[in-house]
């Protein structure tokens, strides 16, 4: 039988408080830096299919001169190989986790 292994998010759902707050400064960006890429994504997406690449992650993370190579690893870490899966697999339980702000 294979393990399957729970991404990062899906611990995080099973935080809450003070555990939650400590789990976040282990991330490799701010809550607020994640929210506003999971922002910036689905507008890029409004109109335009995905290519199933991480283009518009990408954008993001060098426009603001974040730490690419570990963000980037965290996203695929997570599930989120490419944008429309940045989506679906992190943004959409993080959203249930801290609302849409």
């Amino acid at each position: 039988m294979a393990i399957v292994k729970k991404t990062e998010v899906e611990v995080m759902a099973q935080l809450s408080g003070e555990q939650l707050e400590r789990h976040l400064l282990t991330l490799p960006a701010k809550k607020e830096q994640f929210d506003k890429l999971f922002d910036f994504i689905e507008d890029e997406l409004y109109e335009i299919e995905c290519d199933h690449t991480s283009r518009f992650a990408m954008k993001f993370l060098m426009q603001r001169g974040m730490n690419f190579p570990k963000v980037s690893a965290w996203l695929s870490q997570q599930g989120g190989y490419c944008d429309c899966k940045i989506l679906e697999e992190i943004a959409e339980p993080w959203r249930e986790i801290f609302g849409d702000e």
